[in-house]
């Protein structure tokens, strides 16, 4: 996780560091594990080492993705994880998982013991809303088959995890429609 940090050009200190890796706690998850049942509090923001999961909710009985987190990414219900509230989705694991988790009672530790806490806490939410930022001007701005395009190129190995029917309510459409898309394309 260190690395990543470094990569992402945060400077930690081997004193910061482990101020914020000793509160940070590994875990693993088979697939298909529910990490977090939607109307529980998320109260773990998970860094990703390896695999993948998705974030989603039921609405008349179908399953609607609202996100993949793949390798190298947080994994959080983040609107329940800051306002302590139950999440309105379920956190599933697709792959088998390991995650580094850091309870949000630990996190405020850090941030209050730790200036680089503060950067790692800032460049976290910066990562979550340029995701969901990208994500909501895709819907506004692209076709369904760009949206698939551009799925396929950013993750081609979502493709090879997970079912088509969960792309395609991640894409906002139908189980048919993104047949049509990748029968036209192939």
């Amino acid at each position: 996780m260190k690395q990543f940090l470094i990569a992402n050009n945060i400077p930690i200190s081997d004193d910061n560091w482990k101020i914020y890796s000793g509160k940070n706690v590994r875990k693993e998850y088979k697939k298909k594990d529910v990490i977090l049942e939607k109307g529980e509090v998320d109260n773990y923001l998970s860094f990703v080492e390896e695999g993948t999961a998705r974030l989603f909710f039921i609405k008349d009985g179908r399953e609607l993705t609202t996100r993949f987190v793949f390798r190298h990414q947080y994994l959080t219900s983040y609107d329940s994880f800051l306002q302590r509230s139950p999440s309105r989705c379920t956190v599933e694991a697709l792959t088998d998982m390991v995650v580094w988790q850091i309870h949000y009672n630990d996190l405020q530790e850090v941030y209050n013991s730790s200036p680089v806490g503060n950067l790692i806490g800032r460049v976290t939410v910066e990562q979550i809303y340029l995701a969901k930022s990208n994500k909501e001007f895709s819907y506004l701005s692209e076709s369904a088959e760009e949206r698939y395009l551009k799925l396929m190129k950013d993750h081609p190995e979502l493709f090879q995890l997970v079912p088509l029917k969960h792309i395609a309510t991640y894409l906002g459409i139908t189980p048919q429609a993104l047949s049509r898309i990748r029968r036209r394309i192939s």
